[in-house]
Order: C-alpha cells, then structure tokens, then sequence
C-alpha cells in the first residue's frame, strides 16, 4: 500500500513519518507534498490508497483536496490533521468525508489508530469488491440497503433495521453462487458499519458475545451471518434505548450539546424528540422555558454563526459556507443568513476585509 502526507509544515509531516507503525500496516511507500494542489497532483501519479492532509494549507485548502478527492478519488481513505483553532470548523465541515481527524500535535498512538482503522476498511472494501462478479443489480441493492440500514440505526428503529437486514438476506440467497470470501468480507464491512454507528449515537460499542466469537466461512448459511448482523445491531439499539428510557427529565444542555456537534446535518424537531424518547411538544416547550429560544431557532443560530465565521477567517466561499453547515439551496441561506444577522453573506465577507 501506498500513503500520501500532505502538511505546510515539515516538522509536522516528519512527525507523522517518523510516528507512524508503516510497516505493521503494510505501506511500503510514503510520498509526501506540502500544499493541496502539488498533493492533488501527486495523488493522480501514485493512486495511494490513503491520504493524511492538514486543512489550512497555502494554496489549496485542505477542505477543497477532500471535495476534490471525494469526486475523483472515492476510494482513498482520508485522515486529517487538525490544528485546535480550526478543530471544530473541520469536524463539522469533513464529518461525512473522512475517516478520522486527529489534533496537533500529533501523538504517535492516535496517529496509528487512525492508521489501523483506514487499512482495515481498506481490506473489507477490497474483499467486497474483489469478490465480484455479483450481478450490478445486486451490489446496487446491498449498497442502497446499507444506506437505509445506516440511516434506521441513526433513528433509532429497530424493526426497520430487522428488516433491512432481512431484505439484504434475501437478495444474497437470490444470487446462486456467492464468491470466494465475499461473505466474511460483507460480514466484516458491516461490522465496522456498527463500530462507527455506535460511536456517533454515544453507544458502548460491546458486542454480544455470541456476535464477538462468530466467524462466517464461505460454508456458513446466509441466513445465519445476516441474521447475527441483524442481532448485533439491534442489541446495540436496544442498549441505547433502556439508557435514555431511563433518564427522568429532558436534559436540555445535552440536547444542546448535541446541535452544537450535529447543526450541519439534517435536524428537526420530530428527529430530536425520536433521539431522546420524548414527545415534540414537550420538548419544544422544554427547551424554550430553560433556553428562551426553540429548538429550530437555536439550530439555525449555531448554523449562521459558524457560516460567518467561515466567511470571515476561514476564506471558505459563499457555497463553501453553506454548504458546511448544512444548507444546499443557496437562495434559502441567503434569506436566513440576511434575517439572523443583517447582512448577506457577500456583505459579511467585505465587512471582515474591510476591517483588516
């Protein structure tokens, strides 16, 4: 395997040169850039399969290389650098993009955690794909089906995600012949799918012990290792629902806290009510007695604040912005932008310019 570091700094890309287990991993070669256009450039001639960039880089940011990466190289894992000014820009800007980031300075044990899940995702996508030929129609189900199994888990709905597991089930048996190691390598891809899902829901990431111990063989049934999928994830969701049944009151501040993390990603009322087993009505009305503002209100307070400060210090462009805290339609975050803070988005640009 190959890797490419790319960081203005060269103590920095020492650092990680000199930190990481390379060999343990199997990357054999390490190139390195130190700028995202000169990166860019490097990834296209050497096709690494992981990439570690900082983000504020000269030239080319380290938000664009990753747009630019998702859209030409979307199989290359990507581990990002972050420095603590800019850490919470980059956490909500690159959540859906990368495989982990990592603070400055860079300690040598988070370093090759982060190496050691990219390589192993690496070999579950390879095993996945490698086990072709399965019909494109298929793979175009098990995709869309972990996609809606992906999304039920974030909601909370285990019914919904049985029977996902029992649609990807009967897709599997429908093809007659599976090739060598593709089970095991879907088996694992969805395991780790569990590991990441779990950590974004705050859920303790045990397995039951029967899910830890199972091995799945090209002998073993369909059935049998979609079913102890389908049992693993729903025992993970019912952990995460006997802990937040069992909470008396609404906590407000870590609702809060939640937005504070979540604002870029599709929130509303009825979703956060769902996360937290209770009822909209007595959330809303919760929420505004300790806050003084609705819950909407305060999602889109947290959303503009972090698109002006994008604006101003970031240099990030007006999509740019929009986009990394959660809106798609320009035209709608030009009016909410104007209406929360008076201006529009190309005046609060020139305001911070001007002042310089």
């Amino acid at each position: 395997m190959k890797a490419v570091i790319i960081d203005d700094e060269y103590w920095t890309r020492d650092s990680i040169k000199r930190l990481a287990d390379w060999e343990r991993f199997g990357i054999e070669r390490i190139e390195e850039a130190e700028e995202g256009l000169s990166g860019l450039r490097l990834i296209g001639e050497l096709r690494p399969e992981i990439v570690i960039t900082d983000m504020k880089m000269r030239g080319m940011d380290g938000a664009e290389l990753l747009r630019r990466l998702s859209e030409d190289h979307p199989f290359v894992r990507k581990i990002v650098i972050s420095g603590f000014d800019d850490f919470a820009y980059t956490k909500q800007a690159i959540l859906s993009k990368v495989d982990e980031y990592i603070m400055k300075p860079v300690q040598k044990d988070e370093l090759n955690r982060a190496l050691e899940k990219a390589v192993a995702e690496l070999r579950a996508a390879r095993g996945l794909h490698a086990a072709l030929p399965l019909d494109r129609d298929v793979m175009s189900v098990v995709t869309g089906l972990k996609e809606q199994i992906a999304r039920a888990f974030q909601e909370l709905r285990i019914e919904a995600v049985r029977e996902r597991f029992e649609a990807l089930a009967a897709a599997l048996r429908a093809q007659n012949l599976l090739a060598p190691g593709f089970s095991h390598s879907l088996y694992r891809h969805f395991m780790l799918l569990l590991d990441e899902l779990s950590a974004k829901a705050d859920i303790e990431p045990a397995l039951p012990e029967t899910a830890a111990t199972f091995f799945v063989t090209d002998a073993t049934p369909t059935d049998e290792w979609v079913g102890m999928l389908s049992f693993s994830y729903a025992a993970a969701l019912e952990r995460a629902t006997q802990w937040r049944r069992s909470r008396n009151r609404i906590d407000i501040e870590r609702i809060r806290e939640y937005i504070d993390r979540a604002y870029a990603e599709p929130i509303t009322l009825e979703s956060l009510a769902g996360r937290h087993f209770v009822s909209r009505e007595h959330l809303a009305r919760t929420f505004k007695q300790e806050t003084g503002t609705t819950v909407m209100d305060y999602v889109i307070a947290r959303r503009i604040e972090e698109a002006l400060r994008l604006l101003r210090r970031s240099g990030a462009s007006i999509k740019g912005a929009a986009e990394a805290v959660g809106y798609t339609d320009l035209t709608y975050f030009h009016r909410i932008f104007k209406k929360v803070t008076g201006m529009t988005p190309a005046q609060a640009r020139e305001s911070e310019a001007g002042e310089e």
